[in-house]
């Protein structure tokens, strides 16, 4: 492991992303050139605030040697846009790697990404053909959100909640029946059409299937009801060597009450793969 240390700093980031701006917070540790680590949040307007585990992630990666970038995606936190159901944010995502990677301070090619839920699903996209990074770890990642969907609107909501949202999603195409048929999740008011045609389009399986070339930590939480171990496993059975899956007893969607473990066991796993300090 690398020895322990102190963030030198932490930045305000603007990112430019074609017509959107992106915002986000670098954490640079005080020794430098350093490997780096991207962290993509789950879906929730609040972007990377709404949970404190991602800039408790950056903090601690960043005293253990990393550069960290912890960023908001378009439309929710401090970013510009409009919430895009997993497809912009897959352009953000590269906008974000962009900038870390042209950073000086970064070691060339030696990003990890950490992505949480649908932050996971943008990156198994958003990475594919991508050189520059030496492994993704998943949170708590849907096996694809067509299913995901349909059982989360079934729990909340139950099965003529799932009904009303089949039927509605097709009227959308029409005319805006949000007004008839409300869906929000984590704060996000969504629209059924785009729910259907955009969100339950992405197949992380097919995703993990396809990614070459990454080393892949997949880590789910035993009482996660949002996203079960069984979708876990099948992303893990989908994806290409080399793979790792953790389970961590007793943890939600949101890891409450397992925040140190998640991290101490994602940055176990990026410290094991990343360069050597000279």
């Amino acid at each position: 492991m690398f020895s322990a240390g102190l963030c030198l700093r932490v930045e305000q980031v603007w990112v430019q992303c074609a017509s959107v701006r992106l915002h986000g917070e670098l954490c640079v540790p005080d020794a430098v050139p350093a490997p780096a680590v991207l962290i993509c949040h789950g879906m929730d307007v609040r972007g990377f605030h709404g949970l404190g585990i991602y800039s408790r992630l950056a903090d601690e990666a960043c005293k253990a040697g990393f550069v960290c970038f912890v960023f908001d995606f378009r439309g929710v936190g401090g970013s510009m846009g409009v919430f895009d159901y997993g497809l912009g944010e897959q352009e953000d995502l590269k906008c974000a790697l962009n900038y870390l990677a042209s950073r000086p301070e970064v070691v060339p090619n030696s990003v990890f990404v950490v992505g949480h839920s649908l932050g996971g699903a943008v990156s198994l996209y958003g990475l594919q053909g991508e050189t520059r990074v030496l492994g993704l770890v998943l949170w708590s990642t849907p096996k694809n959100h067509d299913y995901n969907v349909k059982k989360f609107i079934r729990r909340t909501h139950g099965t003529l909640g799932l009904f009303a949202f089949q039927l509605f999603s097709r009227l959308d195409r029409v005319f805006n029946s949000s007004r008839l048929y409300k869906l929000e999740v984590y704060g996000i008011d969504l629209r059924s059409r785009d729910v259907r045609g955009k969100l339950m389009k992405l197949d992380e399986c097919e995703a993990a299937s396809k990614l070459h070339g990454i080393p892949l930590l997949i880590i789910i939480g035993r009482s996660d009801v949002i996203v079960g171990v069984d979708e876990a496993e099948e992303v893990y059975r989908s994806a290409n060597e080399p793979k790792a899956l953790v389970v961590i007893e007793s943890a939600d969607h949101t890891y409450r009450g397992k925040e140190p473990e998640l991290i101490a066991k994602t940055l176990d796993w990026i410290e094991a793969l990343a360069p050597r300090k000279s």
